[in-house]
């Protein structure tokens, strides 16, 4: 092998030596999502993170989690997430069958919302006006389901 293969070969190694140690020192944040006010108790409210608009446009959530309605204060926590944007959709699987229902028109009959309580205009909101940060350490944010 020559001198310059040899080099490139040792910084190949050094950088990728050195990416599992970067990843390590990113910072993470913990998100706590809570719904108060739930007009009913019964059903699973279902949770969608969004970490760009082309993912909330896409439906492509980067978390999904559930927390029961059953609870006296429903909430769920999204640990370690990389610091950035992010915007959150939720509904209230009342029915339990896993997904929204709609009535005939397509309008939600099933409770839901939107992080920042954003709302759309004939729709659901944007990302950018559900989006907000998440910072190293504890996050939290309020949705009023609707």
């Amino acid at each position: 092998m020559t001198l310059s293969k040899t080099l490139l070969a040792g910084l190949a190694l050094a950088v990728l030596a050195a990416a599992p140690a970067a990843r390590a020192q990113e910072a993470l944040g913990d998100l706590t999502l809570s719904f108060p006010g739930l007009a009913t108790k019964s059903g699973k409210v279902m949770i969608a993170v969004y970490d760009s608009a082309q993912g909330w446009a896409a439906g492509k959530a980067v978390r999904v989690a559930m927390a029961p309605a059953s609870d006296s204060e429903p909430s769920a926590k999204i640990p370690a997430l990389p610091t950035g944007t992010y915007a959150v959709r939720v509904f209230q699987d009342v029915d339990g069958d896993g997904k929204m229902s709609k009535n005939p028109f397509g309008l939600p009959t099933e409770p839901y919302g939107f992080s920042r309580d954003a709302m759309g205009q004939m729709g659901p909101p944007t990302f950018d006006d559900a989006a907000f940060e998440v910072k190293a350490g504890a996050n939290a944010q309020t949705l009023h389901l609707k």
